[in-house]
């Protein structure tokens, strides 16, 4: 008798443990009575929302992981969501995700709660777990290379819009539990997507050159594919200390997703030696998503001393801007 007395008990014990959600506002102890109900939310966030095609490994899927507050759940729950454009391509149409999210049966994150509510879940903003290293989270996954061939940032949003369970529901009405997670993709940089490939506006925000004058006048230049493969680029343009009719030719790259600018960039003049231009490696840029976006060039003048003219490195801010 003193066994089944334990066992009831200790079954009161967990109903009770169970049945505990927090939740808020119109909706406070709406899921107390029942551990079987609950509500379902993005975890954080603060997970990475933006990755770059150029950067990104496509043999690894994109997972966001999503929180189920149901302490107990039985059988499988099913979680519908939207895809909703908000710029760029239509991500329904790059996309094989039939818009399901599948929870396991028996499967809860509802005893990571506490840890939600402390942010030690958002390892972006600091906390010490990782959703996506716990199993009970379930994930819903893109497949990125199906994203490879777009030519244009893809921001989109993953809108939760219901479950296919009476008294569980999409956040908690009252309360600003996520139900919404938007993603933004960067296309790749390759001269074939024709970003960074055309008609620019130059401007030099450094200042004038030593020597009196711009380095280079306000202008329209021309940026081409260099030779160094799909990922490198090169433009002409005049060198104003040796006159608007001393071309020099600016090439650089986009590797690892950083803007890399050559060294040794003749300038075709110089005080007692050849004076060069560079790339200057204590301020390396990332690279933009889209020429949507404005390039800078952080470059030097005088580049290691080059010229013979008594100075050295010289910072020289290059902006290019799609005409």
């Amino acid at each position: 008798m003193k066994n089944l007395y334990k066992i009831l008990f200790f079954s009161l014990t967990l109903l009770i443990a169970y049945s505990c959600d927090n939740s808020e506002g119109e909706n406070e102890g709406k899921f107390d009575d029942n551990p079987r109900t609950g509500w379902v939310q993005f975890v954080t966030s603060g997970q990475p929302g933006s990755i770059s095609i150029d950067t990104y490994d496509t043999s690894n899927l994109l997972e966001v992981p999503v929180f189920i507050n149901v302490p107990i759940s039985e059988s499988e729950l099913l979680i519908s969501y939207d895809l909703v454009a908000v710029s760029g391509p239509n991500p329904s149409t790059v996309f094989s995700n039939d818009g399901v999210l599948v929870n396991p049966a028996n499967n809860s994150t509802h005893f990571f709660f506490s840890d939600l509510e402390g942010g030690v879940l958002d390892v972006a903003n600091g906390g010490t777990k990782d959703p996506l290293t716990f199993n009970e989270f379930p994930r819903i996954q893109f497949d990125i290379a199906e994203a490879a061939n777009i030519s244009e940032t893809m921001v989109f949003d993953i809108v939760m819009t219901a479950t296919d369970r009476d008294g569980v529901t999409v956040g908690v009405q009252g309360s600003d539990r996520p139900t919404a997670y938007r993603i933004q993709i960067c296309p790749t940089l390759d001269a074939s997507t024709n970003n960074f490939v055309g008609d620019y506006n130059l401007t030099v925000t450094s200042g004038n050159s030593l020597f009196g004058g711009p380095v280079f006048a306000d202008q329209v230049v021309t940026i081409n594919e260099g030779d160094n493969g799909p990922f490198s680029r090169q433009f002409d343009v005049a060198y104003e200390p040796g006159g608007s009719d001393n071309t020099m030719t600016v090439t650089f790259g986009f590797s690892n997703g950083q803007v890399i600018i050559d060294s040794g960039l003749s300038t075709n003049i110089g005080c007692t030696t050849l004076l060069t231009l560079g790339g200057d490696s204590s301020s390396i840029l990332p690279q933009p998503c889209d020429d949507s976006e404005s390039l800078t060039l952080n470059m030097l003048d005088f580049e290691g001393g080059s010229g013979g003219c008594g100075v050295a490195d010289v910072p020289l801010v290059v902006v290019l801007t799609k005409v």
